[in-house]
């Protein structure tokens, strides 16, 4: 028994100092859960916590050097700017020459290139300008100018936020690409269909649909329809109508063209309302009642999809003739003929080529063709039919404001004078035009056709005046005829006729075909360093003086985009600073429960290396103790 014990002494002891000398050299107390059972899973969820923590110190790392070089980036855009704006503000005025302003154009020319370098910048693969599409090189010299292919929304990430931060900015925001469109003013409104998702239409109220409980009478007996499983609008039809079978059928709700019609058959009478502060058979247009007939809801409001089929279209379309689509110098006929769907036509038209691009709008109502590169001009007309009328889109229609012509300069006339004169071939017939009141291109057409017959000419006949066939621009006709010439000329100082395209000789022939200046440019910092390069190369003041003005409000729009990044950029910083707090914490309480006490582990060792000494030396004599000796 002596020996027993003292040897269970002595292994007792050793394990200790191993598992002691473990600890020291581990630096750990706890190395597994049976070291610590009831410490265990508070050990395990501190550490799936300072993982979390971790990793988002390396995605708030990455997150701020987007951010930080993304300011850089704008810093450097901001100078660039301040430095054209002085190109241009030395050019303007009798000071400059055609010489000097030739070698400011090569100054431009270079800061040109340098915008698109630092634009196309990136950072551990992100472009710095592309937003979301932060893979993509952003810009591409293209058609004679610079295209935008990068997003419109900038790239957010989860940092731990209240809500995803944006760490990056997009050419958009920061340097005006695709800021200008034609903007469709049609609403193509189409009819909904049984597949048509809840999701897309606008409800009856104009607030969406919101699904639930409605209330269905059949007679004198009464059920709650729980369409809150429905997806398109088929299944809402699906659903009462089951409901309608259980309580003894009688009628049916069908969907036709852009609204529910419920139809009650014979004697029956239906009906459909909402329940208690419900809104649900409201949004969808059938609180209504039926008896001994059919009554039609409200209009659904069916949303513009890329997968709207044409044929849904409720306006007509003249899909035939296609549209002409001009971007700088390239031009293409886009033929709409086999399209079914709105993707169809967004397909067709980015396989044109141009530039552009075919989209839904905000509203979903109608299609908006938007510029993709900056420093051409965009124009779409007619192709001797009516399909961009049809659509809305042409640039140069009957509702285009006088005040957008020439790149936002408009048309500038003489108030309370005349503003061009119109001769005609026979050398004898004149009228002046005074465009005073005038807003819009129909406007224009109509001061136009009653100068004439003012004159005393029938229209249509002596004279006309219309928007071109094919293409765009004003088209002048001269039925009168003769060996003069048939021009338009500017008086009283006047530039109207130049800014409405149409100030032009024609000599004998009797039609005057203007020019479309009517063009869509993206009010981009790319637009404007190409048009004052252009400009200088062409000793254009005034092209100088447009192009000076733009610049001015690309310096407000970079300081602007530079704040907001500054902002994103400390918002970043801060929340490293306070995950990296945390993360301190929780690696303290983690220590405190699983890492080694180096002082006492130290002092017990000692301790249990003396209890090991004593107890070996006491063994020694104990076992060396005998019978024999208890008998002597």
């Amino acid at each position: 028994m002596s020996a027993d014990l003292l040897l269970n002494n002595v292994r007792r002891t050793n394990v200790q100092l191993l598992e002691l000398q473990a600890q020291l050299s581990s630096g750990l107390s706890v190395r597994q859960p049976s070291d610590a059972p009831g410490l265990a899973g508070t050990i395990g969820s501190l550490r799936t916590v300072l993982d979390d923590f971790e990793q988002k110190l390396i995605n708030l790392s990455r997150a701020g050097g987007v951010a930080d070089l993304t300011d850089q980036a704008l810093a450097d855009v901001s100078n660039l700017v301040l430095e054209a704006q002085a190109v241009a503000s030395s050019q303007i005025g009798i000071v400059a020459s055609a010489e000097t302003r030739e070698s400011q154009a090569v100054v431009v020319d270079a800061l040109l290139d340098s915008l698109l370098g630092i634009a196309n910048r990136q950072f551990q693969n992100v472009h710095l300008f592309a937003g979301r599409a932060s893979d993509v090189r952003p810009f591409e010299e293209a058609l004679g100018g610079i295209r935008y292919l990068g997003s419109r929304e900038n790239l957010s990430a989860d940092l731990g936020t209240v809500q995803p931060l944006s760490i990056n900015t997009n050419g958009v925001e920061a340097l005006g690409a695709l800021s200008r469109r034609v903007e469709g003013t049609v609403d193509l409104n189409p009819d909904a269909t049984v597949e048509t998702r809840l999701q897309d239409v606008g409800g009856a109220l104009g607030r969406g649909i919101g699904l639930g409980d409605v209330q269905l009478t059949v007679n004198a007996s009464t059920a709650a329809v729980d369409l809150s499983s429905a997806d398109n609008l088929g299944d809402v039809a699906d659903l009462i109508n089951q409901a309608i079978t259980s309580l003894g059928g009688g009628g049916s709700l069908a969907l036709t063209a852009d609204r529910y019609t419920l139809t009650a058959v014979g004697p029956n009478t239906i009906t459909i309302a909402d329940i208690g502060s419900g809104a649900v058979a409201a949004d969808l247009g059938i609180d209504v009642t039926a008896s001994g007939g059919a009554t039609a809801g409200a209009d659904l409001d069916a949303k513009l999809t890329e997968l709207t089929a044409l044929a849904q279209v409720t306006v007509p379309l003249d899909l035939a003739s296609g549209v002409l689509i001009s971007n700088g110098i390239e031009s293409s006929i886009v033929d709409f003929s086999g399209a079914v769907t709105i993707q169809d036509m967004t397909n067709t038209v980015a396989n044109a080529g141009l530039g552009v691009r075919l989209e839904i709008n905000d509203a979903a109502t109608g299609l908006n063709l938007v510029n993709e590169v900056s420093g051409i001009a965009l124009s779409l007309g007619e192709n001797g039919g009516s399909t961009a009328s049809d659509l809305g889109l042409r640039s140069f229609a009957g509702t285009t404001a006088l005040a957008d012509f020439n790149d936002g300069l408009g048309v500038d006339n003489t108030d309370g004078q005349t503003d061009f004169r119109i001769e005609l071939a026979d050398g004898v017939t004149s009228f002046e035009v005074d465009l005073d009141g005038a807003a819009t291109v129909s406007d224009a057409v109509t001061a136009i056709e009653n100068a004439a017959v003012g004159a005393g000419l029938t229209l249509g006949v002596d004279f006309s005046v219309a928007m071109a066939a094919t293409g765009n621009g004003l088209v002048l006709t001269d039925g009168i005829g003769g060996a003069g010439a048939f021009r338009v000329v500017g008086i009283n100082g006047s530039q109207a006729a130049r800014d409405l395209g149409i100030d032009k000789n024609v000599g004998a022939a009797t039609t005057l075909a203007g020019d479309d200046t009517a063009t869509i440019t993206n009010d981009s910092l790319f637009s404007h360093l190409i048009q004052l390069r252009d400009a200088l190369f062409n000793n254009d003041e005034r092209g100088i003086t447009l192009a000076a003005e733009g610049l001015r409000r690309d310096v407000d729009t970079v300081a602007q985009v530079r704040a907001t990044t500054g902002v994103r950029a400390n918002r970043i910083a801060n929340e490293s600073q306070r995950v990296e707090g945390r993360r301190v914490q929780t690696e303290s309480l983690l220590s405190d429960l699983r890492d080694t006490d180096f002082a006492e582990a130290v002092s017990r060792f000692a301790l249990l290396q003396q209890q090991l000494e004593a107890t070996l030396q006491s063994s020694s004599r104990l076992l060396q103790i005998s019978l024999f000796n208890f008998l002597r």
